[in-house]
């Protein structure tokens, strides 16, 4: 049987320079992606496999016959073929030590430790399966088959390895092109869960295995060239924050920067801004605008996450302004069409920016609460980890600016020099709720800033009194808060936060009957919901518009972007789902039964609630409302 196993792999010759995946993107440039070149090879050794299999086989008369009743004799061993090819490949990259130049090579050993574990136990899967069909199978597949599969990828490893002069940490990026490239195929072409789902994990220890090898740009730019800047950007973006490397903190922001001007670009969002600045100043303006609505949009869902519903004035200015502030200096973005574009862009081309990955009390997140709010103690934490992680943003980018040379102009200073004065406030109103005496009060005074820092000026940036106070906030969140502070009655009821008691109050004798405040309670629930509706249909209504235009841009022969194709998608989906709930509320029941079967089906069946209803997009439209109302004039006395 085996001339038959020879003779066919010999006639199924793969030409890797046939597989070169060339893409085009907007600027019409040719693109080089590695994990399509080897996800091309991996199909094709796996018929490679099959082929072979078939060939041992054809000789078998109960397999004949089952194929004359039409049986697909050869179903058995389609998955196999996709675990072989998998296995010859990671076993190549993991024992090729031919790739690295002789100081190089215990990078290999290293790369080795981490695949090799998870590897076996695909040869598990493929030598149970072949062994049970026939014996002498898992030995034909290790002495003839392998090395057969892992001569077709061997020179196309070399290859790679030789374009980056055989150095480790290119090594180390081609094992992890290898492994992104066997997840790409599926877990149905695989067929083995335990080795798919370790991939991540897999892909993540090389990553750290890289950084301790090569500076982070150096790690952007390979991960570029290897296809997996995706995976790069997910994984490496999960630990931005907290960052004691200045560099790399300037690597970022630049990276940010850079790709949100892009993205504006190719998005239209400059021509839809009407301002007489030039381009590249309106395009660097939008992406440091965008960074801040960034923050301060997954700030707030972060609290909103965590359970913190009950925020104070100024906290609710603060993010506010960080999200929404950027219409003060672009009129144009008071529009709720253009902010929403605007917004969209930025959360679909840095949704790898995890500012809150880091955070230790994201495990709160996890675990299923007995109360709908957090208490005190989880509250103090939470704000305490929010206002660090927004202190570090805005340091980060002070020195950005500093670094490049790179001043912002007077209505950025404006914006940003705004944005810290209520920062500074939320952090003084924080603290004070810690004192309860005048002596400590004053202590804590102490570590307060007495003037914010401007942004383009080099020679006054002195931030050791925040960040002493952003000091005391990080001591906090480290030690738990074991006990959880008192606040008396003014600062509660005054400057200071509201503090969420686990102690239930005393019924007040100058209490309202319940059903007062039931029906109180009822008239704004109904009231919200009928706000919340309304502008979910002003949502729809724009989202339908904006359709319709794309619509017609493809019929004129244009290329929609990828965020183009996927509001398209969405808005078909909103519209189809919008039927049957629009049908319900048409039913002849009063308020409360339309208030109840909306109730219904958010909780069991959200996927019939069109995204214009949802609460990620309402409370973008709730906060550009709060915006437009603030009183920015007044800040400049802060």
């Amino acid at each position: 049987m085996l001339p038959f196993a020879f003779s066919s792999v010999a006639s199924d010759h793969i030409d890797c320079d046939s597989l070169l995946v060339v893409d085009k993107d907007d600027n019409h440039a040719v693109k080089y992606n590695q994990i399509d070149e080897l996800v091309g090879v991996l199909h094709k050794s796996a018929r490679s496999f099959s082929v072979a299999i078939k060939c041992r086989d054809s000789a078998s008369s109960p397999e004949l016959a089952k194929a004359w009743i039409g049986v697909d004799v050869h179903a058995w061993h389609k998955h196999i073929a996709y675990q072989a090819a998998a296995y010859a490949l990671l076993k190549t990259v993991i024992e090729a030590r031919f790739l690295l130049s002789g100081e190089h090579r215990s990078e290999v050993s290293s790369v080795h430790k981490i695949i090799s574990p998870k590897v076996s136990m695909l040869l598990e899967s493929v030598e149970n399966q072949l062994n049970g069909r026939d014996q002498n199978l898992a030995k034909w597949f290790k002495v003839v088959k392998l090395p057969l599969l892992e001569g077709l990828f061997t020179p196309l490893l070399k290859r790679r390895s030789a374009e980056h002069d055989g150095s480790g940490v290119a090594v180390i990026f081609l094992a992890i092109c290898c492994c992104v490239s066997v997840q790409k195929l599926g877990t149905q072409r695989v067929s083995c869960s335990k080795f798919t789902r370790s991939i991540p994990n897999i892909v993540g220890q090389l990553m750290d295995l890289s950084h301790s090898l090569a500076p982070i740009d150096k790690l952007h730019s390979l991960a570029t060239v290897a296809g997996v800047e995706q995976q790069f950007l997910l994984y490496f973006g999960a630990k931005v924050l907290p960052n004691k490397d200045s560099q790399e903190m300037l690597f970022w922001i630049g990276l940010v920067q850079k790709k949100l001007s892009v993205a504006f670009q190719r998005e239209s969002v400059i021509s839809k801004i009407h301002i007489f600045h030039n381009k590249q100043d309106l395009e660097k303006d939008l992406a440091t605008l965008g960074l801040f609505a960034f923050l301060g949009n997954r700030t707030r869902l972060f609290l909103s996450g965590m359970g913190i519903k009950d925020l104070d004035e100024q906290a609710k200015d603060f993010l506010s302004y960080l999200e929404c502030g950027s219409l003060f200096i672009y009129p144009d973005l008071s529009s709720l069409r253009v902010y929403q574009h605007f917004m969209e862009v930025v959360a679909e081309e840095i949704k790898w920016l995890d500012l809150y990955a880091a955070v230790p009390c994201i495990s709160h997140h996890e675990r299923r609460r007995s109360k709908q709010h957090a208490i005190q103690a989880e509250k103090e934490i939470i704000l305490s980890a929010v206002f660090t992680v927004c202190f570090d943003m805005f340091s980060g980018f002070a020195h950005f600016s500093n670094s490049t040379q790179q001043s912002p102009d007077a209505d950025m200073v404006a914006f940003l020099d705004r944005s810290r004065n209520l920062l500074t406030i939320c952090l003084e109103d924080y603290w004070a709720a810690y004192y309860r005496s005048g002596e400590l009060l004053k202590y804590a005074e102490r570590f307060i800033p007495q003037a914010i820092i401007p942004f383009g000026n080099q020679g006054t940036t002195n931030v050791s009194a925040l960040n002493e106070l952003l000091k005391k906030s990080a001591d906090l969140m480290a030690m738990g808060i074991r006990v959880s502070p008192h606040c008396d009655s003014k600062s509660s009821n005054g400057d200071g936060m509201e503090a969420i008691t686990i102690v239930k109050s005393p019924c007040s004798s100058e209490t309202k009957p319940l059903h007062d405040n039931m029906f109180r309670n009822y008239s704004n629930k109904l009231l919200s919901m009928s706000f919340d509706i309304l502008i979910g249909t002003r949502l729809l209504f724009i989202d339908i518009s904006i359709a319709s235009g794309l619509l017609l841009k493809q019929i004129r022969g244009h290329m929609l972007t990828e965020r183009e194709r996927k509001k398209l998608r969405r808005t078909l989906a909103d519209f189809v789902s919008v039927i049957p709930v629009t049908i319900l509320m048409l039913l002849p029941v009063s308020a409360i039964g339309h208030a109840a079967m909306l109730t219904v089906i958010k909780k069991y069946i959200p996927c019939l609630i069109p995204s214009p209803y949802s609460p990620e997009r309402l409370d973008i439209v709730k906060q550009l409302n709060r915006t437009k109302k603030m009183e920015v004039k007044s800040w400049s006395n802060l």
